[in-house]
């Protein structure tokens, strides 16, 4: 049997997980997605299950699971079979009921449920999270608030998709009106409801607020030139520390790289440390943007003048939707993922402690090895701890083994996608819509390992512009400082941590991701210009190559 073979068609995430992830995130970071995304779309009738995961070797791949399962190959041969959806009493009551969701607004209609609704409920849930003292809790009240962590995260996974779909429906449906009515392209129709999201900026001005008081305060310049460790040492008992500590008190529990459980921002103080030093000399007028806003809202004036009547009053509808639901992709993962993540490693590695005090593990990271229901077994003595270090020494060695394996893009045969005019047209629109956002979230292209002869290398437009500078390459958190000013950030991905460089370098260039993945959306938050999907450009491009980056274009041109 092959390394990768499942019954079902499924395709890696590499915009999330490009690397092997350990048994608790699959219990704490995969499950609950799928606890969630079910409930979710069944309470708004989404004719499809959930999301679905798949992890081989430690790779995750995902798929929409399809209500009544994949379209057998017959289907192909006799398409006309794919009306029998309606005898499917399941699916019937899916399609009927998204159709009627969408006559009556139901995304408008939740277009501000995330800021009157579900942040107030998830900042509730989470106070009692955020409060516990593990450090003198019981193993059993470990255990109890592990279990209060992953039932957060399966709550959480609801109004996480909700909001999602509402930011997809609504981006369409704005990108549609544009192209219609004005003939706009998709980054124009971008540009103009580009607001400023107060949350994107809310870490990097934080963190900027320190850089002008350091830069104030020559004794504690000083030492921040010293090795980031050594520095950390060097401000106990200064004020800087004690800025620090806040920072990191509302902004620290996030993983310092990635989506996993990695170490967080609490956890390695000195990697911000790092961060300060290395803004120390940057421009932070990339986060000032009222030139930007003021440009957006003339441009806005000019086109709507060219409208009358109806188109006037569709275009100003559709705007204000788009201006309110644009950002929401952006500002609920912190409460909704970080935070309740962070505080299930942390209680993981408590419970490593006091396993490897008795003797059991021999590293308190060893309990990331072990899955929910064996963690929780061996906190509440139901679990044979004398066979956990061979269990964890054996997942640790696989674990090692993955990372030299080179996974596939896809796994399984692609099943023949339904023609979506056997639907109700308006639930057949609604379906289109979600098909070709989900579309632009990781981009699909041929991986390619060498620049074109003329020294191009392609990728997705991720934000417009063009700049130039020399190529960093940066695969780590912990790589960050090397990072100089006019620099081209190129990397595997970004995650909501990486946005720190983004006032410090030219240009982005990531191997992962589509015109929606994190790193599109944020760098045109900053006005980056980036191109995002280039699969290879880790491998393909050198650090200290001179580049030029055309976002619009999606192209990287090797200069020299």
């Amino acid at each position: 049997m092959s390394l990768w073979e499942a019954k079902e068609f499924w395709m890696r995430d590499n915009i999330h997980w490009p690397r092997p992830v350990h048994p608790l995130f699959v219990s704490y970071g995969l499950i609950p997605v799928e606890v969630g995304s079910a409930r979710a779309f069944e309470e708004w009738s989404m004719p499809s299950l959930k999301y679905a995961y798949l992890v081989l070797h430690g790779y995750v791949f995902q798929r929409i699971e399809p209500i009544g399962g994949d379209a057998p190959p017959i289907m192909e041969r006799f398409p006309f079979l794919f009306h029998l959806w309606r005898i499917n009493p399941k699916l019937r009551s899916r399609v009927f009921g998204f159709g009627r969701f969408l006559k009556e607004k139901g995304f408008e209609n939740h277009v501000h449920a995330w800021r009157d609704v579900w942040e107030p409920e998830a900042q509730k849930r989470l106070k009692p999270i955020r409060d516990f003292d593990r450090a003198n809790a019981s193993l059993e009240e470990l255990a109890n608030h592990l279990d209060q962590c992953y039932d957060f995260l399966c709550w959480a996974w609801n109004p996480h998709n909700k909001v999602v779909m509402i930011g997809m429906y609504i981006r369409e449906r704005w990108m549609q009106v544009c192209k219609r009515l004005l003939n706009l392209t998709e980054f124009e129709a971008y540009e103009l409801v580009q607001i400023s999201d107060p949350a994107v900026f809310n870490t990097i001005n934080r963190l900027l607020t320190l850089v002008r008081l350091t830069a104030a305060d020559p004794t504690i310049s000083d030492i921040l030139s010293l090795p980031s460790e050594k520095a950390l040492e060097r401000l106990s008992n200064t004020w800087f520390k004690e800025e620090l500590d806040q920072f990191l008190e509302v902004e620290g529990d996030r993983p310092a790289d990635g989506f996993e459980f990695e170490p967080t921002w609490k956890e390695m103080p000195e990697m911000v440390v790092g961060i300060i030093k290395g803004l120390m000399d940057s421009d932070d007028s990339m986060t000032e943007d009222s030139d930007f806003q003021a440009y957006r809202l003339q441009r806005i004036n000019e086109l709507r003048s060219t409208l009358t009547g109806e188109e006037r009053e569709e275009f100003d509808a559709w705007l204000e939707l788009a201006e309110q639901a644009h950002p929401l992709s952006e500002t609920h993962d912190y409460l909704l993922m970080n935070v309740p993540l962070s505080h299930t490693r942390y209680d993981a590695i408590e419970a490593g402690r006091r396993l490897v005090q008795d003797r059991f593990l021999d590293c308190p990271e060893d309990t990331l090895f072990l899955y929910r229901e064996e963690l929780l077994s061996a906190l509440r003595g139901n679990y044979n701890l004398a066979s956990l270090k061979g269990l964890v020494a054996e997942r640790k060695a696989e674990h090692t083994k993955n990372f030299s394996l080179v996974p596939p893009q896809t796994i399984g045969r692609m099943p023949i996608e339904p023609p979506l005019d056997v639907f109700p047209p308006i639930a057949a629109e609604g379906m289109k819509i979600f098909v070709k956002q989900a579309s632009h979230i990781e981009a699909q292209q041929e991986a390619s390992m060498e620049l074109s002869p003329e020294g191009e290398l392609f990728g997705t437009p991720g934000s417009p512009g063009v700049a130039e500078g020399p190529v960093r390459i940066i695969h780590t958190a912990e790589e960050f400082h090397l990072v100089q000013e006019g620099e081209v950030l190129v990397c595997p991905l970004t995650t909501p941590t990486w946005t720190v460089l983004f006032p410090h370098v030219a240009a982005l260039v990531t191997d992962s991701g589509g015109m929606l993945s994190h790193a599109a959306i944020v760098s045109r938050e900053y006005r980056l210009p980036s191109v995002v999907g280039t699969i290879n450009g880790t491998k393909i491009l050198h650090n200290g190559q001179r580049v030029r980056v055309d976002g619009a274009a999606g192209k990287v041109q090797v200069l020299d």
